[in-house]
């Protein structure tokens, strides 16, 4: 703490994957939101954070807690967490395991299909594979049959990289843009249904709950970069326009999610429902933050406020630091 007793909160910012400037604007909205009576806030970069690893424990620039506003690789896949759990500082969202697990689509896919619950079927084809991009076409109409498809880099967001494939001539382009970002990428079946997302928070008493079930109406085809960021890009229908049995189910599907991968403080969901049918599409375990992101508008809808908000990931944070917050990885 600083001499007037404030905790010293890093809010971790930029970072060099390709959702840097999401993770600013992130950083950002927590920057303005933290209660500056209680916290002694500043922005800081990976090059920052490095050099406070260097520099001994007694250096004034040394934090008293990490919100980590980072995002895709170096922030978001369990880096940044195992630095920081090297250096024996707090810090918020999940720790290394469950952060290197949700960022691995695929993998987190197969676990949480083997836990139970329904996911988008998909292919996987590696940048270095045995294969490859060789007979691309056989590979997926074999496994996933006729277009349309949806292509993302396995362990990437933001839908950067990302593809709706409605023709077969389509779907090389469509891959070779993803393996720039990532050495594997994803091929989906574009599901068209209901997308929704469903926010899981701890509270101060280290349970778990679920926000309420957004859904979600993008102005293009499928929920884009600009439906994501841009004012008006997209409409967030709270409660989502869904049976009571599908949001409850897909609560109760959010927490379970939550609870396998490991996640702790927070995490956010993507499932797409079709004919009352559930299909889990991805989990994150640090959700945007931005004036557009869904997380603080679910929890607004519940009577959280983004202040509120960041306190309790704060909190949690701390608890788990020194202990707490059960056996969450």
């Amino acid at each position: 703490m600083n001499r007037e007793g404030k905790l010293q909160v890093m809010v971790l910012m930029g970072g060099t994957s390709s959702e840097r400037n999401v993770s600013l604007s992130t950083g950002k909205m927590i920057l303005d939101s933290l209660d500056n009576s209680r916290y002694d806030c500043y922005g800081a970069d990976i090059s920052d954070l490095l050099q406070i690893a260097s520099a001994s424990q007694d250096s004034k620039a040394w934090p008293d807690i990490v919100f980590i506003a980072l995002h895709g690789r170096g922030g978001e896949d369990g880096t940044v967490q195992g630095l920081l759990e090297i250096l024996s500082i707090p810090y918020t969202g999940s720790g290394v395991l469950a952060s290197a697990l949700a960022m691995d689509k695929k993998l987190t896919k197969q676990i949480l299909s083997s836990a139970g619950l329904s996911v988008v079927p998909d292919i996987s084809i590696s940048r270095y594979g045995k294969n490859g991009l060789d007979n691309l076409a056989l590979q997926v109409k074999s496994a996933l049959g006729e277009p349309p498809f949806f292509v993302k880099p396995n362990s990437e967001g933001s839908t950067y990289g990302c593809s709706l494939v409605e023709t077969w001539p389509e779907l090389l382009p469509a891959m070779k843009e993803a393996l720039c970002y990532d050495r594997n990428a994803l091929i989906e079946p574009f599901v068209r249904g209901v997308e929704i997302t469903v926010g899981v928070l701890c509270n101060d008493r280290d349970e778990l709950e679920a926000l309420p079930v957004i859904e979600i109406v993008p102005n293009s085809v499928y929920y884009d970069y600009k439906s994501k960021y841009e004012p008006g890009g997209s409409k967030h229908i709270i409660p989502a326009r869904l049976p009571a049995r599908i949001i409850e189910q897909a609560k109760e599907s959010a927490l379970y999610a939550h609870q396998i991968i490991g996640c702790r403080g927070m995490s956010r969901t993507d499932f797409i429902v079709q004919d009352d049918h559930l299909l889990l599409l991805e989990i994150n375990t640090i959700p945007g933050m931005t004036p557009t992101s869904l997380l603080p508008d679910a929890a607004a809808h519940a009577g959280i406020s983004f202040p509120t908000l960041l306190e309790r990931l704060l909190s949690a944070a701390l608890r788990f630091h020194n202990g707490g917050a059960g056996n969450e990885k």
